[in-house]
């Protein structure tokens, strides 16, 4: 029993890891919409978004990046329990773990950038799109 409880909590760790790359890679691709809207943008073309709409979308990819990364918390701390129930060394599990909350300062950053520049009407600084915060 305590097997198949051990199979279906790896399971549900790499299922995560699949379901949260994936939603990550649509991340990049919303960053990549944004910076090629601000590149027609930069060479006084019109963008295909407006400031507001690139704004709006800017913040909500930065709060998605956001819930991703504690899905990924989520997942690290499932990991470490499962490598805890099967006597397997947990270190690098422990330093994921770290690394991660640490990720949560740029995009808490990030985020903050993005709420306090969301009223400039030149190049704006929430449009600059880091898809890694």
């Amino acid at each position: 029993m305590e097997n198949q409880e051990t199979q279906e909590q790896q399971m549900l760790i790499v299922d995560g890891q699949l379901i949260g790359t994936i939603l990550y890679i649509v991340s990049l691709g919303i960053s990549i919409v944004l910076i090629m809207n601000q590149r027609q943008r930069s060479q006084n073309k019109e963008g295909f978004l407006t400031a507001k709409e690139s704004q709006i979308l800017a913040l909500f990819n930065k709060i998605f990046v956001l819930l991703l990364l504690f899905l990924f918390i989520y997942l690290d701390y499932e990991a470490k329990d499962l490598a805890e129930k099967t006597n397997q060394d947990t270190s690098a599990l422990e330093l994921q773990i770290i690394a991660s909350i640490i990720s949560l300062i740029p995009v808490l950053i990030g985020i903050y950038v993005v709420i306090t520049d969301f009223s400039n009407t030149n190049l704006q600084t929430a449009e600059i799109e880091n898809p890694f915060a």
